[in-house]
């Protein structure tokens, strides 16, 4: 089984964009994609669209059919780690039920990509957090950092935390969080992350001005350039 479980070192660094071009970029290489994103918060049941929700926009960029109730189990509108947001809204998160989804998408793809939830220590319940979700799913990890200024430190305690939890860390990818070219101090981010985790950059993801799965296709040239087959 192909795959990866995407963290990041925190909210909003762009794992979700990260997901979904690896999904369009192994879609062109011949692979049958699942995607799953185990909890999403922040997103209204009600009135939600790939527009507004992480697991519908992977859906469409992945160009799956599963139930959204099968890539997504929990669904949670209050805007806050798994844990906060359920106990605000009076629901209880079962991780047996996410890993009972997940082997079914594994199941029926050749290749599953999991978005997590924010950073690897955010927790689900009380005594369960993204870390202990990853290791039992079984996926090498990657870490989605930002391109800036600060990265290095976020992204040095986001690798030693998945270690000390025996997680498999196969790289980092470091996310254009807009247009402007990376200036000399951001550019060495990368070769400072290698120096000091022994742990590979994969590649950049390049800024994606229209976020949406045409968006993401009309990049792929710079997909596959960025990462190359045997790589990632």
């Amino acid at each position: 089984m192909e795959g990866y479980f995407i963290t990041g070192t925190d909210t909003g660094v762009g794992k979700t964009v990260v997901t979904a071009c690896l999904a369009v970029l192994w879609k062109s290489r011949g692979e049958d994609v699942g995607v799953m994103k185990p909890v999403e918060t922040g997103v209204d049941p009600a009135c939600s669209s790939s527009a507004n929700s992480d697991a519908m926009f992977l859906m469409e960029a992945a160009g799956v059919r599963d139930s959204l109730a099968e890539v997504c189990p929990y669904r949670l509108k209050v805007p806050a780690a798994p844990y906060h947001s359920a106990k605000i809204e009076g629901r209880e998160l079962v991780p047996a039920k996410i890993l009972a989804n997940f082997r079914t998408l594994q199941s029926k793809h050749s290749v599953m990509l999991v978005e997590g939830i924010g950073g690897i220590m955010v927790p689900i319940t009380q005594r369960y957090n993204v870390a202990d979700l990853a290791l039992q799913i079984g996926l090498p990890l990657i870490i989605v950092s930002r391109l800036r200024l600060g990265t290095l430190n976020h992204t040095l305690l986001t690798i030693n935390a998945a270690r000390q939890h025996g997680l498999e860390v196969k790289g980092v990818i470091l996310n254009s969080s807009d247009a402007d070219d990376a200036d000399t101090i951001e550019r060495e981010q990368g070769r400072l992350i290698e120096e000091f985790s022994d742990t590979p950059v994969l590649g950049r993801c390049p800024f994606i001005a229209d976020v949406s799965a045409e968006g993401i296709a009309k990049n792929l040239k710079a997909l596959q350039e960025e990462f190359r087959e045997g790589q990632i």
